[in-house]
């Protein structure tokens, strides 16, 4: 039996809309490890390409926010949203040194690694929210694509072409496409549970195809009928935003 998570979801959704408008104007990975990029994209992982884009873009944007919009940090009465957060989520950190007349700009970059274990905590809730929008994965799995294109793999990961080579999808990611798409195939909607028609076979397909410089991260995967799957062209990444109702009106 899976062990629930508890999630806070405090200021998740200032987070998510950070990120998701990141994605959407096609901001990529930057200031981040390149090796954990490498071995996370080439093999199927829980912490996720998603959950790596998340803090490293949560990270890079408050950064520069502190930077170029000091007055919106000049006093410690504008930290109280961050002493919360840390609070929240058991991250231990060091309020701004006032005594000492510190800037804020400076409190950041003391706290830096208290920032990185806050967003990495908020990521998992981040992540919970925008794993169901398969628009939003495509647009950022087109990012990966792009970032993995640009990097010097080795060879023992990639083809020829310089793609990444094909790996087992594990049981784990089949799961979780399989109960965000209800069971459906995400193009067509067939039932692909064997409750209604045992004849449908299920596929589970990339939403970036490898050939394109596609990741092996679960959040690239999505589960299709045969017939939509064979159909489905390997010259661009697709997509649909069909989705099953809680309920019908």
């Amino acid at each position: 039996m899976e062990t629930l998570q508890e999630f806070h979801y405090n200021s998740i959704y200032e987070l998510a809309d950070l990120i998701d408008g990141s994605i959407k104007s096609g901001v990529g990975f930057w200031n981040y490890n390149e090796e954990y990029f490498i071995q996370t994209s080439s093999k199927f992982s829980k912490d996720t390409l998603l959950h790596l884009y998340i803090v490293v873009t949560a990270v890079n944007f408050y950064r520069r926010d502190f930077r170029k919009n000091p007055e919106f940090y000049e006093v410690e009465e504008d930290l109280k949203k961050w002493y919360t957060l840390f609070q929240t989520y058991t991250i231990r950190y060091k309020k701004l040194d006032t005594k000492n007349n510190q800037l804020t700009v400076d409190w950041f970059d003391t706290q830096i690694d208290s920032f990185y274990s806050l967003f990495e905590k908020m990521a998992d809730e981040v992540f919970y929210i925008l794993f169901a929008n398969r628009n939003c994965l495509l647009k950022f799995n087109s990012i990966v694509a792009a970032t993995i294109e640009e990097i010097q793999f080795p060879k023992y990961l990639v083809t020829k072409k310089e793609t990444l080579k094909r790996v087992s999808i594990p049981q784990w990611v089949k799961k979780a496409a399989y109960h965000r798409e209800k069971g459906r195939c995400v193009f067509c909607s067939s039932d692909l549970t064997g409750l209604i028609n045992i004849l449908n076979t299920s596929n589970y397909d990339h939403i970036v195809p490898l050939d394109l410089f596609g990741a092996n991260d679960p959040c690239n995967i999505q589960l299709s009928c045969e017939k939509c799957n064979k159909s489905k062209s390997n010259k661009t990444g697709a997509t649909s935003n069909l989705y099953i109702p809680w309920w019908t009106k």
